[in-house]
């Protein structure tokens, strides 16, 4: 009985460790999607510069690159934002309206993605911002976007002297993370440029790779075609901190749960001393007949790792079943979210960790009892 339950103590922690791996896994992937649909592939800047200029021989270098499928400019910069009462402080994106569009629809959430044209002006915003503003797609009211001018010096007694304001309609909402969400609007490049005084001019080149291209091996090609004058970033160094949080999150998780499956194999060891206890004439007899230490040793060790190993994978094996349910019948659902159903990924390195880790404490709380087993005087047949 006391074998079943420290069976049952593993495998009920080797299943929450797998089931909880797995959900993370999940919503790590639903988030990086999210973001791969709004960050570029690479993403280019000039160093020691905040803005910069397209040139012909820019244009050159990056036309010899054959992983590069197509690039598009981007402006971006923190400006004002007032909408009927209310006014925030928000990043403006000025983007290539038909280089972007195709990433843009896929995280929409309200209203389309459009930009306006040449006689009218339209923007994005992230969902935060506009519920901070309380602005709705196809909103009559103009949003106005002001930035103190740069050629001019602060007028205390006119201050919109000293300020350049622009007007632009909401055409939709998107939703990626609540960082971006609630500080980013996205409009066309013209406006942007024209807002903030830097005709012609941009803040990074956002780069879409060929299907299949390692961005990494992608950006030292870039690196080395470019030269040191410019910083080249991929999606995952952009957002280094989310990857480092989602890392952190999941590692926190593992060493409360390995925490619990220590305490567990406490179970094992009372089960093996206990043992020890009851066999002590065996392993006389055993003594007797010429079984050296190091054999008693072993019998009593791997013991308590099949105990381990048996109950974990009991667990483990019910956690795979149950994920790959949820992954296809979607059991388990999540109200008022973007997505109605909790997302599991399984992956194998989870499952070799949590069989490391269930093999590595059975085998390490069953060393002393192996030990004190292997100690047991030939007296002991008496």
């Amino acid at each position: 009985m006391i074998t079943a339950i420290a069976m049952l103590g593993f495998g009920v922690g080797s299943f929450a460790m797998i089931i909880i791996l797995s959900t993370f896994n999940g919503f790590e992937n639903i988030v990086e999607s999210m973001i791969n649909k709004y960050d570029p592939d690479i993403k280019i800047t000039s160093k020691g510069q905040k803005t910069f200029t397209h040139t012909l021989e820019l244009q050159k270098q990056l036309e010899k690159s054959s992983d590069i499928a197509f690039y598009g400019q981007v402006l971006e910069e923190k400006v004002v934002i007032k909408y009927d009462q209310h006014q925030e402080i928000a990043r403006i994106k000025g983007v290539e309206y038909s280089k972007t569009k195709p990433r843009f629809d896929s995280i929409m959430v309200l209203g389309e993605f459009y930009l306006g044209d040449s006689s009218k002006n339209f923007g994005v915003f992230g969902a935060g911002l506009a519920h901070q503003l309380n602005l709705f797609p196809g909103s009559p009211e103009q949003v106005t976007v002001y930035v103190p001018r740069r050629d001019v010096d602060y007028n205390s007694l006119d201050p919109a002297a000293s300020l350049n304001t622009l007007y632009l309609k909401s055409s939709g909402t998107f939703m990626v993370n609540e960082e971006i969400d609630h500080e980013v609007f996205v409009t066309n490049l013209h406006f942007a440029q024209k807002l903030l005084s830097y005709p012609k001019a941009m803040s990074a080149l956002e780069v879409t790779l060929w299907p299949g291209v390692d961005p990494i091996e992608a950006k030292h090609r870039l690196s080395a075609l470019l030269g040191s004058n410019w910083e080249i970033k991929t999606r995952k160094e952009l957002n280094e901190v989310l990857y480092k949080i989602f890392s952190s999150e999941k590692w926190f998780t593992y060493a409360i749960l390995t925490l619990v499956l220590f305490i567990s194999s406490f179970n094992i060891f009372g089960s093996l001393i206990m043992l020890v206890l009851d066999k002590k004439r065996d392993i006389g007899v055993l003594k007797s007949m010429g079984a050296p230490e190091n054999t008693i040793f072993k019998v009593f060790f791997w013991q308590g790792s099949y105990i381990a190993l048996i109950g974990g994978g009991v667990g483990i094996l019910l956690a795979m079943i149950l994920v790959w349910s949820q992954q296809a019948l979607g059991w388990f659902t999540i109200e008022n979210a973007i997505i109605s159903e909790y997302p599991v990924e399984l992956l194998g390195q989870d499952i070799v960790l949590t069989l490391s880790t269930i093999f590595i404490l059975g085998s390490f709380i069953s060393l002393y009892p192996a030990y004190k087993a292997s100690k047991t005087p030939i007296l002991a047949i008496n």
